[in-house]
């Protein structure tokens, strides 16, 4: 393994340490991290609101078929936190967020296409959620890491900054979603595959430059080494 990027010499419990440059490396940990869960957060939740639109241009799925899709990011994002705890021990945070984030870009693309063609399957849908469920399992994995910059009677607040905002990306999608669908897309664009031909290359693109500069600027914490 290439220990250039872990912080090996890290103590945050060292208040010397911490007032010379610990804090400086832990806020600009939390802002990148917490940023990033908040894009995690939206593609988790973005399926929800994609999922409810589908009969209304041309899908022919089931009730039972559109529960089970809009269940599965959920379900995924569950069983996925379980493999998050184990990460940042192993490869540190700035290769775990980097890759989530270049990860995500896949089901994102999917759905684009998918969304475009009436005829795509139950199942490729199916795949498209459980691989928008990895925006959920993230939050396993960026909290435990941001704790392993601060000290511990400050830990709270950061984790609190990290979770709340984070959360906002749900709150984010839910918000805009429906807004940018109600307004341009079906009743001046021809339904959801014209919204998907526009906005699917800068969603890809905003998640690339999200995954280069989370690995250009994070590092890896003592605790996880």
């Amino acid at each position: 393994m290439n220990d250039s990027h872990w912080l090996t010499n890290y103590d945050s419990s060292n208040e010397e340490f911490w007032k010379r440059s610990g804090k400086k490396t832990a806020w600009k940990t939390l802002t990148i991290t917490t940023a990033a869960l908040t894009l995690s957060f939206a593609t988790w939740f973005l399926y929800s609101v994609i999922v409810i639109k589908l009969p209304h241009i041309g899908f022919q799925f089931t009730d039972d078929q559109l529960f089970w899709m809009g269940a599965m990011p959920g379900l995924a994002g569950g069983l996925l936190r379980i493999v998050n705890t184990f990460l940042i021990p192993i490869y540190g945070t700035r290769k775990v967020v980097s890759v989530s984030s270049l990860i995500k870009i896949i089901p994102v693309v999917m759905l684009g296409f998918a969304v475009m063609n009436p005829e795509t399957s139950f199942t490729y849908f199916m795949v498209i959620g459980f691989l928008l469920g990895i925006g959920g399992g993230d939050f396993s994995s960026f909290m435990p890491s941001t704790s392993l910059f601060f000290p511990k009677k400050e830990a709270g607040t950061a984790l609190g900054i990290q979770a709340g905002i984070g959360n906002f990306g749900v709150s984010l999608v839910q918000l805009l979603s429906p807004l940018v669908i109600s307004l341009s897309i079906f009743s001046f664009m021809g339904g959801a595959r014209s919204l998907w031909k526009q906005e699917k290359p800068s969603t890809w693109k905003i998640l690339r430059s999200s995954m280069l500069f989370h690995y250009l600027s994070l590092e890896s914490g003592h605790g996880s080494h």
